[in-house]
């Protein structure tokens, strides 16, 4: 506060009235100097550094303008008589001079320069009889005029002082709230602090900030306090200050009569002076804090750093707001992001009237990679992906990681559909290439799901739920390609959704019933039925597997459904085993139920569940599907279930594109011919080939083949010729219910055979072949002349090397009843043991004692190849 006496001040310095007459007297000749003391007042503070910095930026115009003021305030100390006008005037000059940032002992040293002047004056102009009083009202006159100077510099700095308090408790209060009451957005730490700007600030009257859309093509006014601005949008412009200060990232000043400010500003005049722009953010997420004052000058009184501290604020904001918006494995936008994305680049493809690609790609053959290489290795997989895609995206396109191996992409700007196939091509293209991640092979392919707005004229949500419908689309297709979105694919969807709806209302209503088709062998016996499920519908009556197939596998279902059919076919089997009639009974399982980590807790629960059922009674029917999407972990259970006594059976065996894969790696008991090859095979060459391999390899690997799908006598007759010995289809019977199953079986009689019928091909020249040559193999290995062959001395090798597999398959069928066959399995088994045995001394240094075992080892292979070749009514001569 100010104290102003107005007679007090003079009197204290000692002027009087005649102090002022003398200065009166001598007037016109301190006034006519005025101009040059101006000149000379400013001619040195520009040679000084410190004071010269404050005029750094001042125009020529502007320097003459400050002169001339000066030259003013010369002429009007001299007939202020410090009166109250002109005390206010100089308190004024102080403040201005704090705003400026010139210190208090600048402006005190700045009177130095009247004093001198005036002194030259004195001495020349004024007789020495006046100059002593003159000197000594002048000098009075100074000291007084500087005092209201400093009063004025001391207010300004009080105020500057108790405003960057009150900037500072904001701060402060807001950084330091309870942690119980801060809440869990860190955008409410910014948005508290503008609501507190204006409230506890004496100078701040609006407060505020602007977010940029994801694009980097709109700022948003996002939240502000005190003055309003409703709904302010700014569009990208290289002349608006905020999208200046965001572009080259520093804070902007910009005042309101300034006749190049934006619209939006000169709209605050009357109510702030200047706005202060202060940017902050990075990357996809930017924006600017508005801080608009009551005075001009005010950010250059009060300093930057109060305010940087809001933007700093704003930048760790933005910087925790991007990081939830962001993937942390690839640094790819998240599905928030992603759609935020999406939403702006649909309302740019309308103002550019051009085609966006909206795509949902998956991984295939991820899962395999990161079971089997662990899950370091899986996301070294991902950010390789990610570096392979965004290689081959066009500028603009975006990439974003939805979850897991999803990700998502937005293609803008295309022109014609024949730029999308471009673009879905590289990227499928670039994810087959393999990789090695430390030094093991990795290889996954990509299914690419893509609809194209605003052809799909649907909101964001929708593009997305339709290019993940051709993404299944895609998958059920076969994977590794893309598909686009079409009216008939949403159609098809729709339907399914209707198909799924009706199997779940008849499995809750009990309308499932399972129907059996019998399974014969080629020697004229039923050897067991597969059960196949059929839905009782209320108004269409029985309905096939057809009607209702595509929702088996899906996830909510699949599990209820396997887990229905499993234990009406053991229910079955258990009763029919009770009445006399042990049929094995083939249960199809869906790839997701035995993919499920619960499977094997259903199969061990429903075997309890009828503890009389012979587990080798139960045969599970899986596709190539389940192993395809996830190998290792089929074997497993594949595995596990051979332990429980469980027999399983590869279906529809040659449709897909890993069949002989299978053979080689999964541990089946049969091999079921899929009825596509069946049909045909009279007429189709291609056929036959393939139908003879299949059964050919089968036989060799000790599996039982069944063709399906036979339909007639010729059929029975070629399919028993090339070496199949069971048989399925509607020559013997379609599937019929339960009760109907052990009449069928009392009254079945095999067809007959025809008179020029060959004797089945001949796959034991074959395998004894392999057979001898590994035997000689094993010996020149025991000479130091070649490795050992595999499957000779490992654990249980006699069960699956070459003639072991055809001792445990075809060999039992044919041979397994006669005394000669045990007889057989022994001596086979004792062959493995002498190469055990051999081994060992080998090992141990002993080549003697090797070749002697050697030695015993052709003569037992002798012996077993005669046995064998007398039991199968050959001799060696044959083979």
């Amino acid at each position: 506060m100010i104290i102003d006496n107005s007679g007090t001040l003079p009197a204290f310095l000692g002027l009087q009235d005649s102090d002022f007459q003398v200065i009166d007297r001598y007037h016109d000749a301190l006034d006519k100097e005025a101009s040059a003391l101006a000149h000379a007042f400013y001619d040195y503070l520009l040679s000084h550094p410190a004071t010269a910095a404050v005029f750094r930026d001042f125009s020529s115009a502007r320097l003459d303008a400050l002169i001339q003021k000066q030259t003013e305030h010369a002429k009007g100390l001299l007939v202020s008589r410090l009166d109250r006008p002109w005390r206010e005037s100089m308190r004024k000059i102080g403040a201005l001079h704090h705003h400026l940032g010139i210190g208090p002992s600048w402006i005190a040293g700045a009177y130095i320069l009247y004093w001198r002047h005036w002194q030259k004056i004195l001495q020349v102009q004024v007789p020495e009889s006046d100059r002593d009083l003159l000197r000594d009202a002048l000098f009075r006159l100074l000291v007084g005029d500087l005092m209201f100077q400093l009063e004025g510099y001391a207010h300004a700095s009080r105020e500057t002082d108790s405003e960057r308090l009150a900037l500072s408790n904001v701060l402060m209060s807001v950084l330091a709230a309870p942690r119980g009451k801060v809440s869990l957005r860190p955008e409410d730490l910014l948005q508290q602090i503008c609501d507190d700007l204006p409230a506890k600030s004496g100078s701040v009257r609006l407060a505020g900030y602007m977010v940029s859309d994801v694009m980097g093509e709109t700022l948003t006014l996002e939240h502000q306090a005190g003055l309003l601005s409703p709904g302010l949008q700014l569009q990208k412009s290289t002349g608006d200050p905020c999208w200046k200060a965001l572009g080259s990232g520093q804070s902007i000043i910009q005042a309101v009569d300034d006749p190049q400010a934006p619209e939006w500003i000169k709209a605050l005049r009357n109510q702030v002076e200047e706005i202060g722009i202060f940017p902050f953010g990075t990357e996809d997420l930017r924006g600017a804090g508005l801080i608009g004052v009551r005075e001009k000058g005010y950010f250059q009184r009060v300093g930057s750093a109060y305010l940087n501290a809001f933007a700093h604020l704003g930048e760790l904001v933005f910087l925790l707001r991007n990081q939830f918006l962001r993937d942390p494995l690839t640094a790819l936008p998240n599905r928030f992001l992603f759609m935020d994305f999406l939403e702006n680049a649909r309302n740019q493809t309308l103002r550019h009237e051009r085609l966006l690609g909206v795509a949902i790609l998956d991984l295939d053959g991820f899962k395999q990679v990161n079971d089997r290489l662990g899950h370091g290795a899986g996301d070294q997989v991902l950010q390789a992906v990610v570096q392979r895609l965004q290689v081959q995206l066009r500028a603009g396109d975006i990439l974003a990681r939805l979850g897991g191996d999803e990700f998502g992409l937005i293609l803008p700007d295309l022109e014609r559909l024949d730029d999308l196939d471009g673009v879905s091509e590289r990227l499928l293209a670039a994810l087959r290439e393999p990789l090695e991640i430390d030094g093991e092979a990795a290889s996954v392919t990509g299914s690419l799901g893509i609809t194209l707005f605003p052809l799909d004229d649907s909101d964001a949500s929708t593009l997305i739920r339709h290019a993940d419908m051709a993404l299944y689309a895609a998958k059920d297709a076969g994977r590794d390609q893309f598909q686009l979105h079409s009216l008939a694919l949403d159609e098809a969807m729709q339907t399914e959704a209707g198909t799924r709806a009706l199997l779940e209302q008849a499995l809750q209503e009990n309308r499932l019933v399972l129907y059996y088709q019998p399974v014969v062998s080629s020697a004229g016996a039923v050897i067991g039925v597969e059960a196949l499920i059929r839905l009782q519908h209320p108004e269409r009556g029985l309905l096939p597997p057809a009607a209702f197939f595509s929702a088996l596998d899906h996830p909510r279902l699949a599990r209820s459904i396997g887990r229905f059919v499993l234990n009406a076919a053991l229910h079955q089997a258990a009763l029919w085993q009770e009445a006399g009639h042990p049929l094995r009974v083939s249960v199809n399982i869906s790839t997701r139920h035995l993919l499920d980590a619960r499977f094997l807790e259903d199969l061990q629960e429903m075997l309890a569940k009828y503890p009389g059922l012979r587990p080798e009674l139960v045969e599970i029917e899986i596709t190539e599907s389940a192993p395809l999407r996830d190998m290792p972990e089929a074997q497993r259970l594949l595995v596990a279930c051979h332990r429980l006594g469980v027999r399983v059976a590869l279906d529809d065996f040659g449709t897909g594109n890993a069949s002989l894969t299978y053979l080689q790696q999964l541990p089946a008991d049969s091999i079921k011919i899929d009825q596509s090859f069946v049909r045909d095979v009279i007429d189709d060459p291609k056929d036959l080939a393939i139908v003879t391999a299949v059964i050919t390899a089968s036989r060799m690997l000790g599996m039982n083949v069944i063709a399906e799908g036979v339909e007639t006598a010729d059929h029975v007759d070629l399919l028993v010729k090339t070496g199949c010995n069971h048989l399925q289809g509607y020559f013997f019977s379609k599937p019929i219910p339960a009760e109907d199953v052990p009449a069928w079986v009392a009254h079945f009689r095999p067809a007959p055979r025809t008179k020029d019928s060959l004797h089945p091909l001949n796959i034991l020249s074959p395998i004894l072949e392999g057979h001898i040559l590994r035997v000689q193999k094993f010996i020149g290995a025991l000479r130091q002349e070649n490795p050992f062959p595999a499957h000779v001395i490992e654990k249980d090798a006699e069960e699956y090397c070459h003639l072991g597999l055809w001792l445990r398959g075809e060999g039992k069928q044919r041979f397994g009843a006669t005394p000669q066959f045990m007889r057989l399995l022994t001596r086979h088994e004792h062959l493995h043991q002498v190469a055990r045995v051999a081994k060992l001394h080998f090992d141990a240094g002993d080549a003697d004692g090797a070749m002697e075992q050697g030695k015993l080892l052709d003569m037992e292979n002798g012996l077993l190849l005669a046995e064998l070749l007398a039991m199968a009514g050959e001799s060696r001569d044959n083979i």
